[in-house]
């Protein structure tokens, strides 16, 4: 028996059939919103930046009712992980422990607040790798509370369009 076949024979864990509405809701939510973002983080200069609104972009859009997709963990996370980057890049600089600092002291932060949201986690990593743009605490407003925003809005434009119960709660 050959590997593949013994990984098709491994249990499946069940799964709904998703609609195709379902599907497509998401599709038009997430190309508006990274669209968007991906335009403005090029013109910032930071394409780094679409890898934790990618992931936003996957919980807000695809996973739209888990608590980790709530506007509150979204824009409070992504602050609390732009705000411990650019803190821990303007006192420690860019080395592979203050990279560990930042993401560590994000997730403590989140926890502390209530406001867990892992794609913050990468907020972090990426204000400390680009320092913050070199535009110092202004990074978390914009690009990343910015950028948050406007997933959000979109998200609830098109959750609310489609018919989706988003958000679930508000803060």
């Amino acid at each position: 028996m050959s590997l593949l076949d013994q990984i098709k024979g491994l249990p499946r864990a069940p799964q709904p059939a998703i609609p195709a509405r379902e599907l497509w809701i998401t599709f038009i939510g997430s190309i508006v919103g990274i669209g968007i973002t991906a335009a403005m983080a090029f013109k910032w200069n930071c394409p780094m930046l679409l890898g934790p609104f990618g992931a936003t972009a996957v919980l807000i859009y695809g996973a739209y009712k888990a608590p980790l997709a709530q506007p509150r963990n979204v824009l409070l996370g992504h602050f609390l992980g732009a705000l411990m980057g650019v803190a821990v890049y303007d006192f420690f600089g860019l080395t592979w422990w203050s990279l560990a600092l930042a993401v560590t002291l994000t997730i403590v932060f989140m926890m502390a607040t209530y406001s867990m949201h892992p794609p913050a986690g990468a907020t972090a990593y990426v204000a400390v790798q680009t320092g913050g743009l070199g535009v110092g605490y202004a990074y978390v407003i914009n690009p990343v509370l910015l950028g948050a925003f406007i997933l959000l809005v979109t998200a609830i434009i098109i959750n609310k369009a489609g018919k989706r119960d988003f958000p679930a709660s508000w803060w």
